[in-house]
């Protein structure tokens, strides 16, 4: 019996771009851009894999079974609540891809996953730009814009979804390579909502703040605007994470933002003005190393102490102690990333000044090293990989491009 002749690497012509394909059994795979080395090689890919079935003799025909996007979302979900862990917890990403996927269920749940064209995604872009996010579900009326950045990410986890699809053999290449086709939102062209860009913090707005802040907080922000830490980091820190051995203190968060990318540890150097007010919180926690320096517990007891202060009658014996066998809602021994930006918000409220969040303080930090040292300082500070990341958070120092241009503008 004669080898079967492989078909040929076919051109499909498009406005968008010529596609490359080879007919494989009746059936078209698409294979990226016509003329591309990756095109190539994938048809070589699928050749030798076509030529390898066709010349086995127990050779079968694969049942082309399609399954619906509800099968494919309620497969994925499976994968994702044991992939998206971290340190033994679900992170926030498996939570957005179940938010989104409740929305796609609804809309496309019952259709075939191949019948989801980009005209379906445009029309789940157009459903999440009209859409409104309740921010306080005791008032209905309350309801705020989806931003244009939330959209895109919204979109891009639909196409994530898929993407996997195609690696578990449960989506064809061809649907998810026409996903892909989609734009993304752009600046000013959609009713999406713009999210201002994230900008420093002045030092001014957070000297006025730091008087309503409980000292565990307080300390927290005087760390970031020193060290240029995320706010992640400052809240995990404990004792037995940093080196107290040299001249210059080493702490090394046990978790961080990007520690499933980066080849080394997060590093955060602590120099002498972060020493001074760290060693307190390190002398109260040297009997329990692994134990958090910020507590939202102490801050409580702190403000119960200054209100015991202020009180002018005297203390009733059935007062001493009010504290509830079964309280309905138990204070944390670290604070969140929620508690620990309303507890920044409500004090710049007491104060005065406009709202401001923890991340801000890491702008700051950078754009401070960057106007006195240059951006590369700035880059090693902030451990950033490339320095167009670091670009994002350090401003450029407009007080020297004015003085340039009072020179020779």
């Amino acid at each position: 019996m004669k080898n079967p002749k492989p078909p040929k690497l076919c051109c499909q012509k498009k406005k968008s771009g010529n596609l490359a394909y080879v007919s494989l059994n009746g059936t078209k795979h698409y294979l990226g851009r016509y003329g591309t080395l990756e095109s190539k090689e994938q048809y070589l890919r699928l050749i030798s894999e076509w030529t390898a079935i066709e010349k086995s003799p127990a050779k079968s025909k694969v049942k082309d079974v399609t399954i619906t996007v509800n099968e494919l979302v309620a497969a994925f979900l499976d994968h994702a609540e044991n992939y998206y862990v971290k340190n033994g917890r679900v992170t926030e990403s498996y939570g957005h891809f179940v938010r989104i996927s409740d929305r796609l269920k609804k809309i496309y749940g019952s259709i075939h996953v191949d019948e989801f064209t980009p005209d379906c995604l445009e029309t789940m872009q157009k459903v999440l730009i009209s859409d409104r996010k309740v921010q306080n579900p005791k008032l209905a009326q309350n309801k705020q814009v989806l931003s244009r950045k939330y959209v895109n990410q919204c979109i891009g986890r639909i196409r994530h979804i898929f993407k996997w699809g195609v690696s578990r053999k449960k989506v064809k290449p061809d649907t998810h390579y026409y996903l892909m086709q989609l734009p993304d939102l752009k600046k000013g062209r959609s009713k999406a909502k713009e999210l201002p860009k994230v900008k420093p913090v002045d030092d001014a707005v957070v000297e006025k703040t730091l008087p309503y802040l409980p000292s565990p907080v307080q300390v927290m922000v005087k760390l970031q605007r020193l060290t240029g830490m995320r706010p992640g980091e400052v809240r995990v820190m404990r004792l037995c994470d940093i080196d107290t051995t040299q001249e210059e203190w080493f702490y090394i968060p046990w978790e961080h933002k990007t520690e499933h990318h980066d080849d080394c540890p997060r590093l955060v150097v602590l120099g002498g003005k972060s020493q001074s007010i760290l060693m307190p919180y390190l002398m109260d926690n040297y009997d329990t190393p692994e134990k958090w320096l910020f507590s939202p517990i102490e801050s409580m007891r702190e403000r119960n102490m200054k209100a015991r202060e202020r009180r002018k009658t005297k203390v009733q014996p059935s007062q001493i102690d009010r504290k509830k066998a079964r309280p309905k809602q138990t204070l944390r021994d670290q604070y969140t990333k929620d508690s620990y930006r309303r507890c920044i918000s409500r004090a710049a409220e007491k104060a005065g000044v406009p709202h401001w969040f923890p991340n801000q303080l890491r702008h700051t930090a950078l754009t401070a090293i960057r106007a006195k040292e240059g951006i590369e300082a700035a880059q090693v500070m902030a451990s950033h990989k490339n320095i167009s990341t670091t670009e994002i958070y350090a401003e450029k120092d407009i007080a020297k491009a004015r003085e340039l241009a009072r020179k020779y503008g």
